[in-house]
C-alpha cells in the first residue's frame, strides 16, 4: 500500500506531516512520490485564509477521476481546516462537516488526535489490517518520532495551540488551547537529531516565545518560575554546539513576549542565527485592537529599535495583513509610513480572507473590496521589494555562512540559506549539499544573493 501527503500551509504543518508520515509507515504503507499512484491520499491543509481551502477543492476534482480509475483510494483531511476526527461511515451526528461536503472526502482526523489514524482507516474500509494505535492525548503525539525530510535541518514544535485569539485566526479553534511540551521531550528530540547529522535546528509554534507560560502551563507545575522558560529552552538546545548544533531558529514568535532579554540572547547563544521575524500585522493601533494583537503601532517600535541597536547587520522580518474588516485609507497609510521607517527586511504580506469560525467572520463586515485590497498589497509590495534589495546589496562583499540546502542541475549553482536567512546561490556542486560553506557576496537581487565559487 502507497500513501502520498499533500501539505499545505506554515512549517508546522511540514512538521505534522513528518509525524504523519512515519504513523502511516509503522502501518505498512510506503511513501510514493507520484500522487496518481497512491492508495491513501492525505491533504494537511492550513485554513488561515481562502486561498489555502481554495487550493483543496481544487485538488479533490482531479480526485474524482482518480479514485473512478482506482476504487481503493482512499482521500484524507487534516489540519486547520478540520475539527472532527471522523470517516464517511461514522454516525452523522459525529462526522466533520467536510465530509457531508466534499464527496471525494473518505475521512478526516484532527491532528493532535493522529493516534487514531488507524482506527478511521479501519473505520472507512472494514478488513485492513492496521496496527491499533491507542495513546491519545498531546504529549503522546509530539511523541511520535517524525519521518525527517532532511537530515541536516529539522523543524521541532514545542507547543500546539494557541491562547491569543486573533480575530481573523481559526488556529485556537482548529487546534485548540496552547499547551507546550515538557521541556525534557524537546531536548531529548533535539539531541538525537544533532547525534544523527543535523545542523540547523528551528523550534516552532503558534507563540513560541510564549512557550511555558498559558493557563495549562502554569497549571502543570512542570515549568519552573525563576526564569523564562522559553530563554532557558534556548540556553539548552545551543548547549548542543558541543554535538555538532551549528544554527539554532524560532518561529513564529508574539510581540508581547518579547522581552529585553530575549533581544540580548542573540548576542549570547553561539548557534542563535541573526534573523528575526516578528509579525506586526497591521500599522495602526484601531485595526491592532480589532485584530486583538495585544500590543500597540509605538511598543512594537521599541522592540525594533533594540533589535537593530542589538543585532546592527541582522535581518527583521514580519507579516503584514491588508484590507482588514474596517480598515480605512488613512489606516492603511499608518501600514505603509510604518513599513518606511522600519524597513523590513522580507515581508509575508497577505489580503484579509474573512475565515467562517473567526470572531471578525461574525462580528464585522468584509467591507474592503478585492480591489482595494489588492492595490493595497501592490502599494506595500512596491516598498517590500526596494526595501528587500536595499538590504541585499548591503551584503555585497561580505562573506556569508550558507548551509547548502540544493543543488541546480541545469545551472550548476548551490542553494541555500546564510544566517540571516538570506538565500544564496553561488557555483557549487550536489556534494555540497547538507554542508556549510562560505560563499563571498558578488551581486544581489531582489529575493536573493549571489554569491562566488567556494570549497567545502
Amino acid at each position: 500500500m502507497k500513501y502520498y501527503i499533500q501539505t499545505l500551509g506554515c512549517a508546522m504543518n511540514y512538521s505534522d506531516s513528518e509525524r504523519v508520515a512515519a504513523l502511516l509507515e509503522k502501518m505498512g504503507y510506503d511513501r510514493t512520490s507520484v500522487a496518481e499512484e497512491t492508495d491513501l491520499y492525505i491533504f494537511n491543509t492550513c485554513s488561515i485564509r481562502q486561498k489555502g481551502e481554495d487550493r483543496v477543492f481544487g485538488y479533490l476534482k482531479n480526485i474524482i477521476e482518480w479514485k473512478k480509475k482506482n476504487p481503493r483510494l482512499l482521500v484524507g483531511l487534516t489540519g486547520c481546516m478540520v475539527r472532527r476526527t471522523s470517516s464517511k461511515n461514522s454516525e452523522k451526528k459525529d462526522q466533520d462537516e467536510l465530509i457531508k461536503k466534499l464527496k471525494p472526502l473518505d475521512f478526516t482526523f484532527r491532528i493532535t488526535e493522529a493516534q487514531k489514524l488507524g482506527e478511521v482507516l479501519e473505520e472507512v474500509r472494514p478488513g485492513l489490517e492496521i496496527p491499533e494505535l491507542k495513546e491519545a492525548g498531546l504529549s503522546d503525539y509530539l511523541r511520535i518520532r517524525p519521518k525527517y525530510t532532511s537530515s541536516f535541518q529539522a523543524y521541532v514544535p514545542i507547543q500546539i495551540g494557541c491562547d491569543k485569539y486573533c480575530t481573523y485566526c481559526i488556529v485556537p479553534y482548529a487546534r485548540g488551547r496552547e499547551k507546550s511540551r515538557p521541556m525534557e521531550e524537546i531536548l531529548a528530540e533535539c539531541k538525537t537529531l544533532v547525534e544523527n547529522g543535523c545542523k540547523e535546528i528551528t523550534l516552532g509554534g503558534q507563540n513560541v516565545n510564549a512557550y511555558g507560560k498559558s493557563v495549562f502551563d502554569k497549571q502543570s507545575g512542570k515549568f519552573g518560575q525563576n526564569e523564562d522558560p522559553f530563554i532557558t529552552l534556548l540556553r539548552e538546545v545551543d548547549k548542543l554546539k558541543a554535538l555538532g548544533l551549528k544554527r539554532l531558529r524560532f518561529t513564529s514568535p508574539h510581540p508581547r513576549h518579547f522581552t529585553d532579554e530575549l533581544i540580548e540572547l542573540h548576542t549570547q547563544l553561539e548557534t542563535l542565527v541573526n534573523h528575526i521575524h516578528l509579525p506586526v500585522q497591521a500599522g495602526d493601533d484601531a485595526i491592532l485592537k480589532k485584530m486583538n494583537r495585544q500590543y500597540t503601532v509605538d511598543e512594537y517600535r521599541r522592540i525594533w529599535k533594540k533589535i537593530k541597536k542589538v543585532l546592527p547587520g541582522g535581518s527583521f522580518t514580519t507579516d503584514i495583513i491588508v484590507g482588514f474588516c474596517g480598515e480605512t485609507e488613512q489606516q492603511f497609510e499608518g501600514t505603509r509610513r510604518l513599513y518606511e521607517e522600519i524597513e523590513w527586511d522580507m515581508a509575508y504580506l497577505a489580503r484579509y480572507s474573512p475565515r467562517r469560525g473567526t470572531t471578525s467572520f461574525a462580528a464585522w463586515e468584509d467591507d474592503v473590496s478585492r480591489e482595494e485590497k489588492a492595490r493595497r498589497w501592490h502599494v506595500l509590495n512596491e516598498v517590500l521589494e526596494r526595501c528587500s534589495i536595499r538590504y541585499n546589496e548591503s551584503l555585497i562583499g561580505k562573506t556569508l555562512e550558507v548551509l547548502v540546502e540544493k543543488y541546480n542541475e541545469e545551472t550548476g549553482e548551490c542553494e541555500g540559506k546564510s544566517r540571516e536567512n538570506i538565500v544564496v546561490q553561488f557555483p557549487g556542486n550536489p556534494d555540497m549539499i547538507g554542508e556549510l560553506v562560505e560563499s563571498k557576496i558578488t551581486k544581489a537581487l531582489t529575493w536573493s544573493v549571489k554569491g562566488a565559487e567556494v570549497g567545502i
